[in-house]
């Protein structure tokens, strides 16, 4: 907040230092821009003067030039004749000079759509060639694709006949594999019906074994019938390795041959989108050759208009010149005699002439001087507009900052609010300090009535038990009688009143409770201490809010608001608690009154710009209603800017000190 309090300020002497700066320039070029004017409007009224009288004086010219006529009747109109001649003659050359140099721009013309003609034929022409030489790369291109293409249908064709062939094989194999199933079955058929047979003679072995030689040959039969069989299995696994091991070659073969028709017909496929593309491109170069004769006989058939053209205008040039020739050739003679004729005029005009082409000049001169004068006037009246303008910006600017220090404010109007609402929680809370202080006091009050009440009872016993030693038991019923006199007395006062508990028979407060009283005593004393710890916080807390809001409304920090009377626990207990209630009171009223008179005092005699954040606090020092505070800011917002209007006072402003609404404590 202090960075903000001091960035706000250095923002307002700056911008009230700019303000200063911008009405001081402002009124110098004013001024300056008034005494220029003043100075133009003096020029031109010299200005003015003088051109009457160059005026006056041309028109005093004319009249003798007037009178010089007519005294020269006969020989002006002998001339006017002759300069009618020259006139029409002049005008007909003029009229053949226009039309002279219409021709000649139109051949300028004409010569200019040739060059460009040209020189787009000569850009036509080197596209072409460019596009010619693309076109051929594209046929060279074109003919190596083609020449890919062919190759790798012949391949192609090629890699089928070999499919074919492979297929044939294919077909074969099978064939040949049928053949050699049927043979391998034809051959298991027949190790079945031996092995039947083996079978069969094995039994008939094991039936009749009797004969020897009949078992020898069934042996015999027998080993032969197994070699046999070893032979036909071992052909068998043999035809069968073969044919497993050739269907394996014809099938990788297959594969190989597969895998290169698809690589070919990808090639192919490639070599067909890049023939497409190439075709596409000829076609192109084709159409933009067929548009590049075309824009070139449109060339020649414009060279050749253009030529025809320059011819016909070349031909009227000279005809024109040779009629300008014969006309200035009549024209000088008729020249010569004019001027022969003429010659003693001439003098005395040329007079006449010299001194109206001296005035003449002279007043172009002050044309231009005035033309000047206008030219500087219109600078003038650009820089007072650019002036105004930037005024304009000035205060556009100084409207928006107004806006964002109103919203600064705003925000400052706010923590000021909550500053002063901690405020009133600190008082309630030191209200709440000052009772538990009374009631301490009270406490304490009564400990200190117990204590002596206590001494009071062990003396009487000290004495009674004396006297009952003395002087017997009559004297003892009198001491009792006296005791209780004493304790009833006790008992009716409703100060020294204790606890039922805490009584004993005879009179005397026991052990417990004094201990009890002590532990009492005690949590009171340690109840007090945080409670003052929490008081010393709460003012720690709230002296912070002070600097911080003294910091924020540029006041000066006021200690007495602020002092609490903090005393140890024995003082304390002296002071009477209805003195310290009202002392408190008239102290907090008096702060608040001196507080009251700082705020105003420093509002009354700071800038505008500190008095705008010192509004709330007046506001709520003194009561104010929301009219008179936004009165009060409008007033003040009137003072600080330069085209604000005065406000306006809205109804009878009512005396608020008179009624408050708050009260100061």
């Amino acid at each position: 907040m202090r960075k903000f309090q001091e960035q706000n300020e250095t923002f307002q002497a700056n911008r009230a230092k700019m303000a200063e700066g911008l009405a001081l320039a402002l009124a110098r070029k004013d001024q300056e821009w008034s005494e220029k004017m003043d100075q133009l409007e003096k020029e031109k009224n010299i200005l003015t003067a003088q051109l009457q009288e160059m005026k006056n004086q041309s028109m005093n010219l004319f009249q003798r030039r007037d009178e010089m006529d007519e005294l020269e009747g006969f020989q002006q109109q002998e001339l006017s004749k002759i300069k009618h001649m020259l006139l029409k003659k002049e005008e007909s050359l003029g009229k053949m000079e226009q039309e002279l140099e219409a021709r000649t721009r139109e051949l300028s013309r004409t010569q200019e759509e040739l060059m460009n003609s040209n020189q787009m034929s000569s850009d036509l022409s080197q596209k072409l060639e460019e596009l010619q030489r693309h076109y051929s790369t594209l046929e060279e291109q074109r003919d190596h694709v083609i020449a890919s293409k062919t190759g790798a249908e012949s391949k192609i064709t090629a890699l089928e006949q070999k499919e074919q062939e492979l297929q044939a094989l294919i077909q074969q194999l099978s064939i040949d594999l049928q053949k050699v199933t049927a043979e391998t079955q034809e051959k298991e058929d027949v190790i079945t019906h031996l092995q039947e047979k083996v079978a069969s003679l094995e039994k008939r072995l094991e039936q009749n074994l009797s004969g020897e030689e009949h078992v020898q040959e069934l042996l015999k039969e027998k080993t032969l019938a197994e070699q046999n069989l070893e032979d036909t299995r071992q052909q068998l696994l043999a035809a069968r390795s073969s044919q497993a091991k050739a269907i394996n070659t014809l099938e990788t073969r297959v594969r190989e041959l597969e895998q290169t028709l698809q690589a070919s017909e990808e090639q192919l496929q490639q070599s067909k989108g890049i023939v497409a593309a190439q075709e596409t491109q000829i076609q192109e170069l084709a159409a933009a050759n067929q548009e590049s004769s075309h824009v070139q006989q449109q060339a020649l058939a414009l060279e050749q208009q253009f030529l025809e053209r320059t011819q016909a205008l070349e031909a009227q040039i000279v005809a024109l010149e040779r009629t300008r020739a014969a006309d200035q050739t009549t024209a000088e003679q008729g020249m010569r005699q004019l001027e022969q004729e003429n010659a003693a005029l001439k003098e005395c005009r040329n007079e006449y002439e010299r001194s109206l082409q001296n005035h003449q000049f002279e007043l172009k001169k002050l044309k231009e001087e005035w033309s000047q004068r206008e030219i500087v006037s219109v600078a003038m009246a650009q820089a007072l507009e650019e002036v105004r303008k930037q005024r304009e910006e000035f205060q556009q600017q100084a409207a928006n900052l107004t806006a964002i220090i109103d919203e600064k404010e705003q925000n400052l109007r706010e923590k000021t609010e909550v500053l002063l609402q901690k405020e009133q929680e600190i008082l309630q809370l030191e209200r709440g300090h000052n009772s538990a202080l009374l009631q301490i006091h009270q406490l304490q009050a009564e400990l200190e009535a117990l204590r002596t009440l206590k001494a009071e009872e062990a003396a009487v016993v000290a004495e009674q038990e004396d006297l009952l030693r003395l002087r017997g038991p009559l004297q003892a019923e009198a001491l009792s009688v006296n005791e209780s006199h004493v304790t009833s007395r006790a008992m009716q006062d409703p100060v020294f009143q204790l606890p039922t508990a805490g009584r004993t028979p005879n009179g005397e407060v026991g052990a417990m409770d004094l201990t009890q009283l002590q532990k009492e005593k005690q949590d009171l004393e340690q109840q007090l201490l945080e409670k003052n710890k929490t008081i010393k916080q709460m003012q720690q807390r709230m002296l912070e809010l002070r600097k911080t809001l003294q910091k924020e409304l540029k006041v000066r920090p006021d200690n007495e608001l602020f002092e609490v009377r903090e005393k140890p626990g024995p003082e304390m207990a002296n002071m009477a608690p209805s003195v310290t209630n009202n002392t408190d009171l008239t102290d907090a009223r008096e702060i608040n009154f001196e507080y009251l008179k700082h705020v105003v005092l420093k509002f009354m005699s700071c800038r505008e710009s500190e008095a705008f954040h010192l509004i709330k606090a007046v506001s709520v020092l003194l009561n104010f209603s929301q009219e008179e505070e936004n009165m009060l800011k409008e007033t003040l917002e009137y003072k600080m800017s330069w085209f604000g209007s005065k406000p306006a006072p809205k109804g009878s402003i009512r005396p608020s000190i008179s009624n408050p609404r708050i009260p100061w404590s």
